[in-house]
């Protein structure tokens, strides 16, 4: 009996040690999770997503998304109860230190591709703001949104343009004098050819340097956008950092891309 007695203290002994060590486990768990939370919270930046071509032929070899995906993302963002602002709305709260709410979404266009026209369309049906980075010598040339496109698309929909620079080069590598051609002169043309404010400008591939910087701030525009590139993660509004979207993005990675956990995987890519 006294055998007995000593196995039954025994197993209940082993049974108490393996409960406290799963309420250890569980409790260091739920720190950690919490802890990871709070860092995705405190360093969470508004996702600017950035999307190039709505070509389905172009899926396979370039940064395109097809109609019928744009519209499920798009739904998508809508369903969810994220509320679209544009580029020039999000910068100005950023040059004001105004407070910025967690839900909010930027949708900008690269190039200015004529493929864009039906994917403007879908913008339209969901009444959302977007941002066209025109490139100002591609312009009416073939493949390219003609000038009645773009006064077409200022004129019936909520989307602006701004600048993609004059000839798309490779800002790092040009000189001091292309560069600020490059960088100002498109805000002033592109300000009289289609009579608006031209308030932002994105770097070609992404690529700038410090002068980029400077000439982008003395030019007056309000931000600029990069792609992943950057000399680091803190927010910069004249190196906005963007989400490229692909067409891979169904309703989990797009999830993840404007919750906060995408950022946070990636590492940025150096400027130039």
């Amino acid at each position: 009996m006294k055998f007995k007695a000593h196995d039954q203290k025994s197993k209940t002994g082993k049974n108490q040690s393996k409960a406290f060590c799963v309420r250890i486990i569980f409790g260091l768990i739920l720190v950690i999770a919490f802890t990871f939370y709070a860092y995705i919270y405190i360093n969470y930046k508004t996702p600017i997503l950035m999307y190039h071509s709505f070509d389905d032929s172009r899926i396979k070899d370039f940064a395109a998304v097809s109609n019928a995906n744009f519209y499920k993302q798009m739904k998508f963002i809508k369903e969810k109860g994220y509320k679209v602002i544009s580029l020039n709305n999000y910068c100005q709260l950023l040059k004001d230190k105004k407070p910025i709410s967690k839900n909010l979404v930027v949708l900008t266009i690269d190039d200015g591709y004529k493929d864009n026209l039906e994917a403007i369309e879908i913008l339209k049906k969901f009444d959302f703001p977007a941002t066209l980075f025109i490139t100002v010598d591609r312009i009416g040339k073939p493949g390219f949104l003609s000038e009645k496109d773009i006064r077409l698309i200022l004129q019936e929909t909520k989307i602006t343009i701004g600048s993609h620079t004059a000839t798309h080069p490779d800002l790092p590598q040009v000189s001091d004098a292309e560069l600020k051609n490059e960088i100002s002169s498109p805000k002033h043309k592109l300000a009289r050819q289609f009579t608006t404010k031209i308030e932002t400008i994105a770097y070609p591939g992404g690529a700038y340097d410090e002068r980029a910087l400077k000439e982008v701030e003395s030019a007056g525009y309000l931000c600029a956008c990069t792609t992943n590139r950057g000399f680091s993660k803190k927010l910069n509004r004249f190196s906005l950092r963007r989400v490229k979207m692909t067409n891979r993005d169904t309703e989990f990675s797009l999830w993840s891309k404007l919750s906060g956990f995408y950022n946070f995987f990636k590492k940025p890519k150096k400027p130039y």
